[in-house]
């Protein structure tokens, strides 16, 4: 009888018991920062570059203020490649997803063969602008620039922590 008792006192715990208590956190859980421990005060935070669009690669030591223009100039040009191309590119898969849902008649391998044409010269655009980039800088200044990884603002990579892809990050979504 004892045990049957202790049985049930059992089971009606583990019954009552919210099922949260059991769940894992996940990483976008509350008060958890998605890059893990910070291991910086606050204060120290707010010494770091700014990772504005138009900071890029300006927290370079000794620039001059031509140097600066310089690079204002060139990431500007960059800047304004970069969102026609995203526009071109956003259409191209709109009207892709038209194309394999039916909606509209024409090839699909045409619309493939051109956002691969446009990813093409995108990607060959982004080398040219490091290489100006390069350009602009003495010596010193290159090998920190080209020791440097070029991360997205908020300091996170492609991958997340596993080397997994995700697919809100990462390159073309094609």
């Amino acid at each position: 009888m004892k045990a049957k008792m202790f049985f049930i006192a059992i089971l009606a715990c583990i019954l009552l018991n919210p099922v949260e208590l059991f769940a894992q956190r996940g990483r976008t859980a509350p008060g958890r920062h998605p890059q893990g421990k910070f291991t910086e005060r606050p204060a120290e935070r707010t010494e770091r570059p700014a990772r504005d669009a138009m900071e890029y690669c300006l927290s370079l030591p000794d620039l001059t203020e031509e140097q600066q223009e310089a690079i204002r100039e060139v990431r500007l040009k960059q800047i304004e490649s970069s969102t026609k191309h995203r526009t071109e590119m956003e259409a191209l898969r709109a009207s892709k997803r038209s194309l394999m849902r039916g909606v509209s008649e024409g090839d699909v391998n045409e619309v493939i063969d051109k956002m691969t044409a446009l990813r093409n010269t995108q990607m060959k655009s982004n080398v040219a602008h490091h290489q100006a980039i390069r350009e602009l800088l003495t010596e010193e200044q290159r090998i920190l620039f080209d020791s440097r990884v070029m991360r997205r603002p908020g300091g996170r990579s492609a991958s997340d922590s596993r080397g997994v892809q995700s697919p809100r990050m990462g390159r073309g979504r094609w």
